[in-house]
């Protein structure tokens, strides 16, 4: 039976919330600085006050199903728009996630080794498991989610040592300048993400506990971001941090045990590979639960979306920089999919099933 609690449910806003945050971290401190940590903060604040407005709505109109709540919050043409949009964002969450392991992979691990190759390896392996069904998803990403819990909490422990808490003073030096509130909106556009778990709802069979579960992960997941950041500009100094693609590989890489056993860059693929992966198969497979009633033949879907996600990746990866550039402005174009659409298109279901149940007294 494809259900689930809301329990399981934690690990979809993990899995999908904190990777990019933490792989490409140098983005965000690059604008941030030693203050990306706090601004963090108030981004996790706000994320949490974003999807308790949605949940509280689900509850509120007992509907947990986002093709229900898109198709009649407005009128069927602009639900068919939002609808659009929305899994747009899921196909550049797709892309994104295929784009930046392959990267990561190419650039921290194997330099001889072609990003097609990497890119291969990512999708013909997701393609396999979209072709499964939810449970067989649900099962794989809780026992991944936790077995890199699990290694985060053993890799923090062996960097405390590395770290130098002087780089983080002072504290907002300037003010929150304009380069501070880049930085927010940069990291409230990464850590939208959290929608992708939003078409998953329908799959809920005990939904009383959804808000406190759902504040719970996202509590969890700020701490994680806000750790990972401390860290970064805590090893390396702010300047240095943003001036490096992955600074938690190079991190890793540190790492030694009786100045002999170095092995922290294992935890980071392991991380790295696994987090984008289940990220990449929640946007994908969300996709298919938007359009369901209108995908016909599963196998071909599949077949020609990961062949678009490979064109458009490889592109996107064939320059380094190309590809940085572009995860910036992603970050503003999820600020408008993961969140302004979701909130409207809540509310407006919201006052609109409200109207129609006072009608009926």
């Amino acid at each position: 039976m494809n259900k689930m609690s809301t329990k399981h449910f934690m690990f979809f806003i993990i899995a999908t919330s904190t990777i990019a945050l933490r792989s490409y971290s140098s983005i965000f401190i690059t604008h941030g600085g030693r203050d990306t940590w706090l601004i963090s903060l108030i981004a996790s604040a706000i994320i949490l006050f974003y999807f308790l407005l949605l949940t509280k709505i689900c509850k509120a109109t007992d509907t947990y199903n986002l093709n229900i709540i898109i198709s009649n919050s407005s009128y069927t043409f602009l639900g068919n728009i939002l609808k659009l949009l929305f899994a747009l964002g899921l196909l550049l969450a797709a892309i994104e996630s295929s784009s930046v392991v392959s990267s990561s992979i190419h650039s921290n691990f194997f330099l001889s080794t072609p990003i097609w190759y990497c890119l291969l390896f990512i999708i013909i392996s997701g393609g396999y498991i979209l072709s499964k069904n939810f449970n067989s998803i649900l099962s794989l990403i809780i026992v991944t989610v936790t077995l890199v819990i699990i290694g985060d909490f053993i890799l923090t422990l062996l960097v405390l040592k590395y770290l130098d808490f002087s780089f983080l003073l002072p504290l907002i030096h300037n003010g929150f300048s304009y380069d501070k509130w880049i930085s927010l909106f940069l990291i409230l556009g990464s850590f939208s993400s959290i929608a992708i778990t939003l078409p998953y709802l329908e799959y809920l069979n005990k939904k009383a506990s959804l808000s406190k579960y759902s504040s719970i992960s996202v509590v969890f997941c700020g701490i994680i971001i806000t750790l990972s950041f401390l860290s970064a500009i805590t090893f390396f100094g702010h300047e240095m941090a943003s001036d490096i693609f992955y600074p938690e590989y190079v991190e890793g890489q540190r790492v030694q045990i009786a100045s002999f056993l170095e092995f922290g860059e294992l935890f980071y693929i392991f991380r790295s590979v696994c987090m984008w992966f289940i990220k990449y198969i929640l946007a994908s497979y969300g996709i298919i639960l938007l359009y369901k009633d209108k995908i016909k033949d599963k196998k071909l879907f599949i077949f020609l979306y990961s062949l678009v996600v490979l064109t458009i990746s490889f592109k996107l990866t064939e320059d380094q920089y190309f590809l940085f550039s572009s995860l910036k402005s992603l970050q503003f174009i999820n600020i408008f999919i993961f969140i302004f659409i979701p909130v409207i298109t809540f509310i407006m279901y919201y006052y609109k099933k409200d109207k129609s149940i006072r009608k009926a007294k």
